[in-house]
């Protein structure tokens, strides 16, 4: 019987066998390849033993061809160099004659010489004979050449008696010009004396080289494609590719050492000899032309003896050719597709009789050893089961229980014999599930597949099961064994968990989770909702990217510090979205902490309280306005009061004095009439005090009309003239053309700028009357709010005190001894009335810089003017005369 271990593995019958088949099948085919293979490699041995001995046969038998040619040609010259010397007095007609019939009659016979010269010692050719075309012919004496510049005269006229000179092999050249056809040319050569030991001149013979070559190729015909002739620099002289030949006569560098360095560098160095590279085996034996000239000369030996000589004493010089025969490596040894043809029958039947083998024994292991394994397996199983704190039942395949652990038993409340044997799908599967469990019990893999059970008392309890399968040999189910793990309480729990997820998810309050880094860990929807953010973008990420600055240093380590000290921190933060925008958070920011107390977590939970913020401030902004407001009304009953009161014996005292200074002027002494002047100054400064007051005590309406800005400052500016005169100031006006008109009061405004020209002059009274200067500039602005006009007067007298600064619009504050302090307060309330702004600020080297701004869109009539407004700490306000 076997089992397996999930509820939905099958027999592992296939798989099984073959991993057993190819453990014992695969170490015998892998020896029965060796056998073979080692097979192979002793054919392909004695193959390439038997090839290696037949290329050094044939490279050999081509280097005594050679050796024999070239002692043949000795044995020729020798000759007819002993015919030439017994012609005496070789300077006349007649001796040359009977030597050029000699040498005719021999180039005949031979047919392997082109030329065939008798040269006196003087360089001049006495007698030659051409062969061309087969035939051969004596040259006219008016044709024979001088050939003493010749390097090959010069070198076989230094030549000892009895000595050979022979030059290398190469291409004839004639007129400076390779000869066409090709014609390969050595040039053999040895003095003539008379009998008296007198050089009588040099004998040359010009042997076709293509003789010999064609020689070497009929020899070789039996490795002629891959058997070649290279000189001593490694030059081609023969190769089975015509394109390599003669390379050093067309000044190329195609030689057998540069494509195959390795091979030439032994090849070279050794005489003869046969190795194998990766690039083949390459069989050589090197021929010494000169070395077997000079043998047949001295000694008179046959060509046959001149061979052997050769062999026998290797006198090296530096000229010497190879004859090389290469095998490719695909040419060498035994040839694996002729050796799989031979023997393909018979390795296949020895490997077909290793399977047969193979599987047999697999079969018998495999049903032994899980034979043993089962009833190993089954033992500890059941013990197991007996041992571990989980719910354990074995089923049959009709679902009755065969087995079942104490710890089944008391989650259950049944005993062990009230169950052995009962169906387990009635006893306990709920009754709405038993269709369903029947069917999946008699199916072709049956399992427990529904986590609820019935208790004794009827109680439903969660089981996750695990199953296992049990088959017999044959392949049949016997069993069902289920190992299940009581998840009732895990399971509420993680409902429970599953509640309070879906509550953070859905809360209207932004919750957020950073670890002990800093670093946020989580943040559920309302967070992205209110910042913007997504939460990849936060997750990882510190808190900070919400800071906008607006909330203080001290503000956060309050925070940190109450957290880390395991404190609830509860308080205000002023934030920024990921836009840019500033919002307002009621948050309460609590430490979490694992089982053991040690804080892991922090847990935010915050509120935007933006609006109610904003509307915080709205209500006390309307509280202070209504606050000012009242005070100003206060204020101006009095002031209205006092004027009406003071202004009747006011204009009694201001007549009188008129009248006493007009009638009497001319009788009063000097000091009464300056004391009387005195005295209506100080009634006409006390008119214009109470003209301020009643101006300020009464909330005039507008009458607004379309005005030219420019046209207004020049009318404040007329009406100030007087007063501008008499402080000495220099006044300048610069407008930019093409202002639009503005719809305000014209009476008003021009209050308003009068009063500030009067102010900004007198500001200047510490300066030198020279250095005084008042500026009025006009500009268009393009703003958020629209289309606005700005006015600049300008000064460069002592200044803003920037102590005094947050008071100068107050009513009734003034910095000068005389004064009512209610012309700045009256040109703000004038410029509010036109929903504009005034400021006084201070200029880089001195003065101030009176900035009003209005704006160029229509206004009702009839317009009250509004309670102050600070903003960014800087006041915007209306205003009549200022006074500072």
């Amino acid at each position: 019987m076997r089992m397996n271990g999930g509820a939905h593995s099958a027999p592992l019958t296939f798989w099984s066998h073959f991993r057993e088949f190819m453990a014992i099948f695969a170490p015998l085919a892998i020896s029965l390849i060796a056998i073979a293979a080692m097979h192979y490699y002793s054919e392909y041995r004695a193959k390439q033993v038997t090839q290696g001995d037949s290329e050094t046969l044939n490279v050999d038998l081509v280097r005594r061809t050679i050796t024999s040619d070239i002692a043949n040609v000795v044995s020729d010259l020798m000759f007819l160099a002993e015919r030439s010397a017994q012609e005496r007095h070789l300077d006349r007609a007649r001796a040359r004659r009977n030597v050029a019939r000699e040498f005719l009659v021999f180039a005949r016979n031979k047919r392997i010489y082109d030329h065939i010269r008798f040269l006196g010692t003087d360089g001049r050719e006495l007698v030659r004979i051409n062969y061309a075309d087969g035939r051969s012919r004596v040259i006219p004496g008016k044709d024979l050449q001088d050939k003493s510049q010749r390097y090959y005269f010069r070198e076989a006229l230094d030549t000892p008696r009895g000595e050979i000179y022979m030059s290398p092999l190469d291409l004839n050249i004639e007129a400076g010009e390779i000869e066409r056809p090709l014609k390969p040319m050595i040039r053999f050569a040895t003095p003539v004396f008379d009998h008296e030991g007198r050089k009588q001149g040099i004998l040359f013979l010009n042997y076709l080289g293509d003789n010999l070559i064609q020689r070497f190729k009929r020899v070789a015909i039996n490795i002629s494609d891959h058997v070649q002739l290279v000189n001593s620099a490694g030059y081609w002289i023969s190769s089975p590719d015509p394109a390599q030949e003669w390379g050093f006569m067309f000044n190329n560098d195609r030689t057998f050492g540069a494509r195959y360095p390795e091979a030439w560098k032994r090849i070279s160095s050794g005489d003869a000899g046969q190795f194998v590279t990766g690039q083949g085996m390459f069989t050589f034996s090197t021929v010494y032309p000169l070395q077997i000239a000079r043998l047949s000369a001295r000694e008179g030996i046959d060509p046959d003896l001149a061979v052997l000589r050769s062999q026998l004493r290797p006198e090296l010089d530096g000229y010497y050719w190879k004859v090389i025969s290469h095998v490719q490596p695909a040419a060498l040894g035994a040839s694996p597709g002729d050796f799989l043809r031979r023997n393909l029958l018979l390795y296949t039947t020895l490997l077909a009789l290793l399977g047969i083998i193979s599987l047999y024994l697999a079969h018998s292991r495999l049903r032994h050893r899980q034979a043993v394994a089962q009833n190993e397996y089954e033992k500890r199983f059941r013990n197991t089961l007996e041992d571990i704190q989980l719910a354990a039942v074995t089923l049959d395949s009709k679902a009755r229980i065969l087995f079942c652990n104490d710890f089944l038993l008391q989650l259950t409340g049944w005993r062990r014999e009230e169950i052995l044997g009962r169906d387990w799908v009635e006893l306990f599967v709920p009754e709405r599930q038993r269709g369903a469990a029947r069917q999946q019990m008699e199916s072709n893999l049956p399992a427990i597949s529904q986590p609820q059970i019935l208790t004794r008392s009827g109680k439903l309890l969660l089981i996750s099961w695990n199953i296992t399968h049990s088959w017999n040999q044959e392949g049949d189910l016997t069993s069902i064994t289920a190992i299940g793990e009581d998840i009732t309480e895990r399971q509420r729990a993680q409902e429970d968990l599953r509640k309070l997820s879906r509550a953070v998810e859905q809360s209207p309050s932004v919750v957020m989770i950073v670890n002990r880094q800093g670093e946020i860990e989580y943040v559920n929807p309302k967070f992205c909702q209110i910042t913007g953010y997504r939460p990849e973008e936060v997750i990882g990420k510190n808190p900070r990217i919400l800071k906008s600055g607006e909330t203080s240093q001290e503000e956060y380590r309050n925070l940190w510090n109450t957290l880390l000290s395991g404190g609830i921190w509860r308080g205000e933060l002023h934030n920024r979205k990921k836009n840019g925008e500033l919002f307002w958070e009621a948050a309460a920011i609590s430490p979490v902490r694992d089982q053991s107390g040690k804080i892991t977590h922090f847990l935010a939970v915050k509120e935007d309280i933006t609006e109610r913020k904003r509307l915080e401030q709205e209500v006390e902004k309307h509280n202070r306005e209504l606050a000012r407001t009242h005070a100003l009304a206060v204020v101006g009953r009095m002031a209205n009061m006092i004027a009406h009161d003071l202004r009747n014996p006011l204009s009694s005292i201001k007549m009188t004095l008129q009248i006493l200074g007009k009638q009497r002027r001319r009788q009063l002494h000097e000091n009464s009439r300056e004391l009387c002047d005195i005295a209506l100054e100080q009634v006409r400064y006390m008119e214009e005090m109470l003209a301020d007051l009643l101006t300020y005590s009464r909330a005039d309406t507008l009458k607004p009309e379309w005005l030219s800005i420019d046209r207004l400052l020049d009318t404040a500016v007329g009406v100030v003239q007087k007063k501008i005169d008499e402080f000495g100031v220099r006044i300048s006006t610069s407008c930019q053309p093409g202002l639009p008109t503005i719809c305000a009061d014209a009476t008003k405004l021009r209050q308003v700028f009068s009063n500030l020209i009067i102010n900004a002059a007198q500001a200047t009274e510490q300066k030198p009357p020279a250095e005084r200067r008042v500026e009025i500039r006009t500009r268009f602005l393009l703003t958020g709010e629209g289309p606005r006009i700005q006015v600049e007067v300008l000064d460069n007298g002592r200044g803003i005190d920037p102590a005094q600064h947050d008071n100068l619009f107050e009513p009734f504050f003034t910095t000068r001894a005389k004064g009512s302090g209610l012309g700045l307060a009256i040109v703000k309330r004038i410029i509010e009335q036109h929903r504009g702004s005034v400021r006084l600020l201070p200029r880089k080297g001195g003065g101030t810089r009176a900035l009003v701004t209005l704006p160029t869109s229509a206004i009702r009539e009839g317009s009250a003017a509004p309670a102050a407004e600070e903003a960014d700490g800087i006041y915007r306000i209306g205003s009549r005369g200022a006074e500072r």
